[in-house]
């Protein structure tokens, strides 16, 4: 904790003051890598990318994956495309010094509990897209306590729909077991990032979002399963 909290001032100081300087959003992404590469480095946590290879070199995505512990983030900040934003929930974005940070850097707020403010959000993220970042969805909307994957929303699926991103699923693999969603220690151990095969979203219309989410689903829950981790195919709420 001590390590990530002197990082994240650190970090933070450096992306607000290279804002008020003028420094675009875009160029300021070589903070967050760092902060998150420190960190992982810092607890003695090796993050591994599989899958780097079904991405287009330049290609802007809607990431959606699994988010079951704090580390999910700093993880997957730490080896994805460089130019990429969150969008995270609101309460983040009030915290001291990170939270302008993460203004700074470009990322999205979403009330989850204001219909209209978050359509506004996810128009914002789908002008980011627009502007040549990737941007990055948990459908699930919260952490999940044991792992396995929660009901989607599937609003966040508007953002690829209406940008005409293709989707990655992602599936993150060790970050629960190095830290779980209800404690605090940590239990140093390799994390892999999953990436799956790009789904379109061209030419989808909104009212196709819940498809799009039940298709982005099972692919995570595929990725999942060959992870070694995910339920057996015939289990209740796999979407098989």
């Amino acid at each position: 904790m001590t390590w990530m909290v002197l990082l994240t001032i650190t970090l933070s100081l450096a992306v607000v003051v290279g804002g008020l300087l003028g420094v675009s959003d875009h160029k300021l992404q070589w903070a967050p890598r760092a902060w998150a590469r420190l960190l992982m480095r810092g607890i003695g946590c090796r993050v591994r990318l599989s899958g780097g290879e079904n991405l287009k070199p330049g290609a802007t995505y809607v990431f959606a994956g699994n988010h079951a512990s704090a580390l999910d983030i700093p993880s997957l900040q730490s080896v994805m495309p460089k130019n990429f934003r969150w969008v995270a929930k609101k309460e983040l974005f009030s915290i001291p010094l990170f939270g302008p940070a993460l203004t700074t850097a470009g990322n999205i707020p979403i009330d989850r509990s204001a219909s209209r403010q978050a359509m506004h959000s996810l128009a914002l993220a789908a002008q980011r897209v627009s502007d040549g970042a990737s941007v990055v969805i948990f459908p699930e909307g919260t952490r999940s306590d044991d792992g396995q994957l929660l009901p989607f929303k599937s609003g966040g699926f508007l953002l690829a729909i209406k940008s005409g991103r293709p989707v990655v699923p992602f599936y993150l693999q060790g970050t629960r077991q190095v830290m779980a969603n209800d404690r605090f220690l940590l239990d140093p151990g390799p994390i892999e990032v999953i990436l799956g095969q790009p789904i379109p979203a061209d030419g989808r219309r909104p009212s196709q979002r819940e498809d799009l989410s039940d298709l982005v689903r099972e692919r995570i829950l595929e990725l999942q399963r060959q992870a070694g981790e995910g339920p057996p195919v015939d289990s209740p709420g796999t979407g098989a």
